[in-house]
């Protein structure tokens, strides 16, 4: 007797399970299933900077006009992806051990998941916040200050926040004596193996050499369809079964209000203003930075050069 292909929306309701599971578990992105569009059209995606100053006011005074809060919107047209992953197998396979389905359509889930979770590391690396700590020789207390100077980083607030570092950089915080190692049972994140000041340290060999990342779970989305696809086929002669599992989503920088990203080994110089041409120079398109009250570098949107202010280049 003929082996019966497992139904469709079994197989579907599977890997997805594998999947949502396996992203949300300590994931370091949150997870929107609301997305509607297709794969291969584009989604607008926005992304929102609040800014506001905290005064001390007197009887009937008002918050100044430059005080008041603001949210600074900005956006990017990202296409939608559709994430696929294709297995095979042979009646003879699943007659010598059933349970090999179940391991294909759990490797399926967690590949998938993986690749999503690979590229959270290059919306990363958009964040618009950068700290200066090249003249540092503790990256303990680099990542101090560069929490510190973030919005809303008050003692009640950094349980929100995590540092993600690459291998040169655990190596040297490792060695601070101030660098607590993980404990069984303190574990919030995977790959977490310490905490500096009570914030989780997380160990990707995906970030770059010389960067830190100072961020939250809000900073990123992961836009997707709630349900995935499940189609098959089956050669009635060879006995081979395909399976072929998709998703439709798109992952993006959303929120970086509370993000920076530590420079470990670049240097921040101001533009030469007395320089030939400067004044007709575009500060956008020549990807130099404004430094804000609180220290940090951030990528100026100016298009014309404003005479008041002084620009900054990275090398």
């Amino acid at each position: 007797m003929a082996l019966q292909l497992i139904p469709n929306q079994v197989v579907e309701a599977k890997i997805t399970d594998i999947v949502n599971s396996y992203l949300d578990t300590r994931s370091l992105f949150t997870v929107d299933t609301s997305l509607a569009t297709a794969a291969g059209l584009s989604k607008r995606i926005y992304k929102y900077t609040y800014s506001a100053t905290v005064e001390k006011l007197e009887k009937g005074a008002k918050n100044s006009a430059a005080a008041k809060g603001a949210v600074a919107l900005a956006y990017n047209d990202y296409t939608v992806e559709r994430y696929q992953q294709t297995y095979e197998y042979n009646d003879m396979d699943v007659m010598a051990d059933p349970n090999i389905v179940n391991v294909l359509s759990d490797g399926a889930g967690k590949t998938m998941a993986n690749e999503i979770r690979s590229e959270y590391f290059a919306e990363l690396a958009k964040i618009a916040n950068h700290f200066d700590a090249d003249s540092y020789t503790s990256i303990y207390e680099a990542v101090v200050d560069a929490a510190a100077a973030l919005p809303k980083a008050a003692e009640m607030d950094i349980t929100d926040l995590f540092i993600i570092m690459g291998a040169n950089a655990r190596a040297l915080v490792r060695k601070d004596a101030l660098f607590e190692a993980s404990k069984q049972g303190e574990i919030l994140y995977s790959g977490q193996f310490g905490t500096i000041a009570g914030i989780p340290c997380v160990f990707s060999n995906l970030v770059p050499a010389d960067t830190v990342y100072v961020t939250e779970k809000n900073a990123i989305t992961f836009f997707v369809k709630k349900e995935g696809s499940v189609e098959q086929d089956r050669d009635i002669e060879s006995k081979d079964n395909t399976v072929v599992y998709e998703r439709h989503g798109v992952i993006a920088l959303t929120d970086d209000t509370r993000s920076a990203i530590i420079d470990l080994d670049n240097t921040y110089a101001a533009v030469d203003k007395e320089g030939s041409g400067y004044s007709a120079k575009n500060p956008k398109t020549e990807g130099w930075f404004e430094v804000g009250s609180t220290g940090l570098y951030f990528l100026s949107a100016d298009t014309t050069v404003n005479v008041a202010k002084t620009y900054y280049t990275v090398s």
